[in-house]
């Protein structure tokens, strides 16, 4: 076995397993806490709305999901962006990359505060912690003992939102919300209907995280842009259907700004409501929780391979358990939760830092016919040139308008520690490069020679 893993797990997960982690991936509680607000913004078009997020969000995906079928590698954006847009700019990206751990204290705290709902007697924060642990223990166990559990976990979580959906159909009076003509409709205007889409369409694109299993996939050039293909309709249906059904079971002033669970409280007898609780927004954040950290490794140990951290960074237990990685990720995770820290805001305000690792990873993917031209010649997904420039400008144009409706909330302190932490990645990334100490490996990017 490699020291970073890849074969003793190496064709471990297929299509189905990865079609699993990215529904786990991307349905998050979100969709039990944002209808609400987009109901109040957009009124009975809140359906409408979710529809055209998640169609927003495959194409922003899109151009990842092309590249998927040209070559396997194992270090997803990390991996694009240093083979063909510079190692200085794969190393800024993996420094910042890293502070997406924090979003772990953020799902073990969205997890006690659910638990709280349904049993106000319950410790929160006990919960929230147990499960960081336990699925710690899970994916030291390898990726393949982490998506077995996630198969049956997301099984649960679509299952308890078409229970929802269904449910909530017996009950429903559907005219309103096709009534395009009624000032209900569009509530709040094109306006409010477009700040409904951008309030939605970050619940739309976390499946593309399915990129860093790369190194544990066969057939990766099929199953990979096929898995996360999948995902697509499952929003649809999902998604689309629970906004429909939770706007229209109540009066609309009703749920307007409230979460999901007031409708289906009023749907669902009491036993039945708290298996939706279980099933839908609690198996929501533990299916992201799970993935997270499985997520996270990929990009990791393909970084520490290549010398942009610490070997010891990559190292890897028996069973492919990248324990350093998930160490780090576990205590990330629990000390803002047991300090009673708050980093939401750090987390959900570093638009400036994403949108300048969107820039880089688009641009990188521009590079893609010119640089790898044997392989995009034989791609699964394989289209001319001019398509490809097409969508690869849509998809940057869409990227674009999101990033930018996000930081217009920044405020100047907020902006400031943006560009700082650019400044941070960037100087450690040429430092480090200096030094010497990187040794990239191109993977399967052999063209790059």
């Amino acid at each position: 076995m490699g020291k970073d893993g890849v074969k003793k797990e190496e064709g471990v997960l297929g299509f189905t397993e990865l079609w699993a982690i990215g529904i786990g991936q991307v349905i998050g509680a979100g969709v039990i806490t944002l209808i609400g607000p987009a109901i109040g913004l957009t009124g009975y078009s809140v359906w409408l709305a979710y529809f055209v997020a998640v169609c927003l969000g495959a194409i922003t995906n899109l151009p990842i999901i092309i590249f998927s079928s040209v070559t396997k590698y194992s270090g997803g954006d990390y991996s694009i962006i240093t083979m063909l847009g510079g190692q200085k700019a794969g190393g800024m990206y993996i420094v910042g990359f890293s502070l997406q751990t924090l979003g772990m204290s953020l799902f073990a705290t969205a997890l006690g505060w659910y638990v709280n709902s349904m049993f106000p007697d319950a410790n929160g924060m006990i919960v929230g912690i147990f499960f960081l642990v336990f699925f710690y223990f899970i994916n030291m166990m390898g990726v393949a003992n982490m998506a077995r559990a996630q198969k049956i976990m997301s099984a649960i979580l679509v299952a308890s939102l078409l229970l929802f959906i269904f449910a909530g159909a017996r009950k429903a009076n559907f005219t309103p919300a096709f009534d395009f003509g009624s000032s209900e409709f569009f509530k709040g205007g094109s306006k409010g209907f477009w700040a409904a889409v951008m309030l939605l369409v970050y619940s739309c694109q976390g499946y593309k995280f399915n990129v860093n299993y790369g190194a544990q996939t066969r057939n990766a050039t099929r199953n990979m842009p096929l898995s996360m293909l999948a995902v697509v309709p499952v929003l649809l249906v999902v998604y689309c259907g629970a906004a429909l059904i939770d706007s229209v079971v109540l009066p609309i002033e009703t749920v307007a700004g409230k979460p999901l669970t007031l409708a289906a409280g009023e749907i669902l007898p009491k036993a039945l409501f708290y298996v939706f609780m279980f099933g839908g927004p609690i198996m929501a954040l533990l299916t992201t929780m799970n993935s997270s950290y499985g997520a996270m490794c990929g990009p990791f140990l393909k970084a520490s391979k290549d010398g942009w951290f610490p070997e010891k960074l990559g190292a890897v237990n028996r069973k492919g358990g990248a324990y350093v990685v998930l160490t780090i990720q576990l205590v990330v995770g629990l000390i803002p939760v047991l300090l009673g820290f708050s980093v939401k805001m750090i987390v959900n305000n570093m638009m400036l830092i994403t949108s300048v690792y969107n820039f880089l990873l688009f641009y990188s993917l521009t590079r893609v016919p010119q640089k790898m031209p044997v392989k995009w010649a034989k791609a699964r997904m394989h289209m001319s040139n001019p398509v490809y420039y097409f969508i690869l400008a849509v998809a940057f144009i869409v990227q674009a308008a999101i990033g930018w409706n996000s930081m217009r909330s920044l405020t100047p302190a907020l902006a400031v520690f943006n560009i700082a932490a650019l400044i941070i990645c960037f100087t450690y990334a040429i430092v480090r490069h200096r030094s010497g100490k990187t040794h990239v490996d191109t993977e399967g990017m052999v063209e790059l020679g």
